[in-house]
């Protein structure tokens, strides 16, 4: 997995549950499984400030965009919220430059600017 992918147990009720990967929607981050070394350091940052995250979180929200909300890999994608907050984890790792805006385009991945940006944003 990396930055922009999580694993969660969705329950359905009745104690019913189910294991889904998913991709957060809206964000693209800097690839983990690379050999370009900038890329995967960035990528591994993103991937740890991703799971940072969830520590000591309490209640997750997702949100999907519609009912049959999966990509060509099979994962959801979705909004995540966590404990009431209004601005998801998607849109937080974006404004901290772990991620870029990402709608399905084709991707311009400028790794110093990313770093450059997380930089200033001092997380």
């Amino acid at each position: 997995m990396d930055g922009d992918t999580i694993d969660v147990d969705i329950d359905l009720g009745f104690s019913i549950s189910y294991s889904q990967r998913l991709r957060l929607a809206g964000i693209d981050t800097p690839e983990s499984r690379t050999t370009d070394k900038l890329e995967k350091t960035l990528g591994l940052e993103s991937k740890e400030y991703l799971k940072s995250k969830f520590k000591d979180v309490k209640d997750i929200v997702v949100k999907t965009e519609k009912p049959d909300s999966s990509e060509k890999y099979g994962r959801i994608l979705g909004w995540v919220y966590l404990d009431g907050n209004t601005k998801s984890v998607n849109e937080q790792m974006i404004e901290d430059g772990y991620a870029w805006g990402y709608m399905g385009e084709t991707k311009v991945k400028d790794f110093v600017a990313l770093a450059e940006k997380r930089k200033k944003s001092g997380k």
